[in-house]
């Protein structure tokens, strides 16, 4: 499985052909298998291996896109906060660190992805039984979807943290602090729209099936607890650039306050200047607050929770569609 680390070399094409490429595959296997078949009315468990082999394709192509994506991103992230630092030689050293803790979640969440396997076989009492082979292999591509959705979970969060403990620290002035804390803070927010996306595809594993009031919860809670699992780091990052850039805005004053008395003792033309610049600098400071997120910003996050709803009333256009009489 390709997965190009923390690599920022990566055009957008070449990023989605692997990704592209599993998802048809994985179509292609189930089709050939049996589990796209199209159910007649009534089949509950056909029904559903068609749906799971539909969802669980589309989502294991979009968790592998996802993960390449985040990884260039970050790369260009850790590029762009390097430089600022002037320590554009230590990118090689903060890349493998950031791949072996990749390794690490690789193998965690191998070991979780297979015992989820394992324990919804038993629960659907898939080992004991004899199984049509287009359901052993929708249990076989069960793993990679889940150890994909579980690996992506993982790298979300480890990436912003690890940025903001190892490179943030090592940037220099109050500006250059604040416009790093910014960077990693956009980094976070694309990141989690673009999970969030995910949740428009889980729709799909409920086409012409009765939704019970259960799963109704449970789809709701579970989308509250993902979301908020997304989105916490940013929240974390928008309060420290508040925090921070208030502190710097107090630091500034300060420094501005002791400059006018020198100036008013010494008119030195040098304190003056000194002055006119902590007071650019302060201006910058404060319009920094003013766009942490930009109108874009907004209209994507807007736009991403839009789509939710809005993939599940698509659900329920395409199963009225299906029930129009030149359908059966």
């Amino acid at each position: 499985m390709k997965l190009n680390p923390y690599s920022n070399m990566h055009k957008g094409a070449s990023i989605g052909f692997f990704p592209l490429l599993a998802t048809l595959l994985l179509l292609l296997v189930h089709y050939f298998t049996g589990a796209l078949e199209w159910p007649n009315a009534g089949e509950v468990r056909a029904q559903r291996d068609f749906n799971s082999a539909i969802g669980m394709s589309l989502l294991t192509g979009y968790f592998w896109f996802a993960l390449r994506l985040m990884h260039q991103n970050v790369a260009s992230t850790l590029i762009s906060l390097l430089v600022k630092t002037n320590q554009l030689s230590q990118f090689s050293s903060h890349r493998n660190d950031l791949a072996v803790e990749f390794k690490h979640h690789i193998f965690n969440a191998i070991i979780i992805s297979i015992m989820i396997t394992i324990v919804y076989c038993m629960f659907e009492g898939l080992i004991t039984v004899k199984q049509e082979i287009h359901v052993l292999f929708l249990t076989a591509t069960a793993v990679p979807f889940w150890f994909l959705a579980i690996l992506f979970l993982f790298q979300i969060s480890s990436n912003i943290k690890y940025l903001t403990s190892k490179v943030l620290p090592h940037a220099g002035s109050n500006i250059d602090h604040l416009k790093s804390i910014l960077t990693i803070l956009k980094l976070g927010t694309t990141n989690s729209i673009f999970a969030m996306g995910a949740l428009t595809i889980f729709p799909i594993f409920w086409l012409k099936k009765d939704i019970p009031s259960i799963d109704v919860l449970m789809v709701t809670f579970f989308t509250g607890v993902v979301g908020f699992y997304l989105f916490w780091p940013v929240i974390k990052l928008k309060n420290m650039l508040e925090k921070e850039r208030e502190e710097a805005i107090l630091h500034l004053e300060d420094s501005i306050e002791d400059g006018i008395k020198r100036y008013a003792k010494l008119q030195e033309s040098e304190t003056a200047v000194s002055i006119e610049q902590l007071e650019s600098e302060k201006e910058r400071v404060l319009k920094m607050g003013a766009h942490v997120f930009a109108p874009r910003d907004k209209v994507r996050v807007a736009a991403c929770l839009a789509l939710i709803p809005f993939s599940w009333m698509l659900l329920f256009l395409i199963e009225w569609i299906i029930r129009l009489p030149k359908y059966h």
